[in-house]
């Protein structure tokens, strides 16, 4: 049995399992072609194209040389069992495909790990996660997108073992800033770590104060008031707080805002840099159908209050899926997730912020 972030699922399926179906595929005629489509499906089913396996808690970047989302790993669970991930995809929102990509190095296979991308080095950066081999981790690994790369770094120091951390790169600074994140005791970290590319080095931060300890919260960057904005997560109980952090000074203040959305953690957060707004999606909260929700907020930072939108359609509620705004498209993607009880999902979706309009582009919403 496994345990994700308390979370209990079904033993890991085993090669054992593939081999199996696969012979049956061989010697059994037209009951073995019908198995090799559900062997194989999730894989080049959609509109004859390659897509990647639904799945929970990938790493995601918008990639603006490549001009495309990249997700690396993540997991999946069905009724047979359950998988760690350490594959890699793009997704190109103008021609709607995705690609599988192998690099020849690469990081373990993994769920919960945090990525950025840095601006200016045009690298992105992988920390963290949870491994089934080791539990949590604290390695970081740099991609690069135009040699199709992964390399470790081994700075001196580094942020404790964790998993959901919130992260985001500051270009003003050329920092990656972290906070929080999942750990086996309570409390939950409640740091704040700076990660300079140029020099490899991790230094913690220690502002005089922070929000409380969490994990599966997000974070994005306001280039505009030159801050971040953190929202929700959880501690020993799901939050609904919204915080602003400024790297300039050091220093971490709690908004108090109007109408915020309700209670949640694993849920997206992007920041729209056509709009200037931050969109908030989904997330797990506790009491929801599939203990999840469906719900689509914006944050103004300029006003810093929250409006719920209601768009005619939507993704249906799930939790811990992959959201980032792409700046080319100028359009939100949404990837995948989980609820309860069912499997992992593994459809695709745009937002676009004018028409407040969600558009499902790949795959089926169960």
């Amino acid at each position: 049995m496994l345990k994700y972030f308390g979370l209990v699922f079904m033993k890991k399926k085993t090669i054992y399992l593939s081999i199996g179906i696969a012979i049956i595929v061989i010697s059994s005629g037209i009951v073995g072609i019908y198995l090799l489509v559900t062997f194989f499906e999730n894989e080049t089913h959609v509109d004859g194209n390659q897509t990647p396996l639904g799945r929970y808690g990938p790493g995601t970047v918008f990639d603006p040389q490549l001009q495309k989302t990249i997700i690396f790993g993540g997991g999946a669970q069905d009724v047979t069992g359950y998988e760690l991930f350490d594959d890699m995809w793009t997704y190109d929102s103008t021609g709607n495909i995705w690609s599988k990509i192998v690099p020849t190095n690469k990081p373990s296979a993994r769920a919960g790990q945090t990525m950025v991308y840095d601006s200016f080095n045009q690298k992105t950066i992988l920390f963290g996660g949870w491994d089934e081999n080791i539990g949590l981790m604290n390695d970081t690994w740099i991609y690069d997108s135009q040699t199709n790369q992964w390399t470790e770094v081994f700075p001196n120091i580094s942020p404790e073992n964790r998993q959901s951390h919130a992260m985001y790169y500051d270009p003003v600074f050329q920092k990656v800033i972290l906070f929080g994140g999942y750990k086996d005791t309570l409390p939950h970290f409640s740091d704040t770590w700076e990660y300079n590319y140029s020099s490899n080095t991790w230094s913690e931060l220690n502002p005089s104060s922070s929000p409380s300890g969490r994990y599966g919260s997000k974070m994005v960057y306001d280039p505009i008031n030159q801050r971040a904005i953190l929202f929700g997560g959880r501690s020993t109980s799901i939050l609904d707080d919204t915080w602003v952090y400024y790297y300039g000074n050091n220093s971490w203040s709690g908004l108090i805002t109007a109408g915020s959305p309700d209670t949640r953690y694993w849920h997206g957060m992007v920041y729209d840099s056509n709009n200037h707004k931050v969109i908030v999606f989904g997330g797990r909260h506790a009491g929801a159908p599939g203990d999840a929700i469906e719900d689509t907020w914006i944050f103004d930072p300029a006003t810093n209050q929250w409006t719920e939108v209601l768009p005619l359609t939507h993704p249906s509620n799930r939790m811990d899926f992959s959201m980032v705004y792409d700046s080319n498209s100028q359009k939100t993607i949404l990837f995948g997730g989980f609820r309860f009880p069912g499997n992992t999902l593994g459809d695709t979706w745009t937002y676009t912020y004018n028409s407040n309009n969600w558009s499902i582009v790949k795959g089926s919403d169960p």
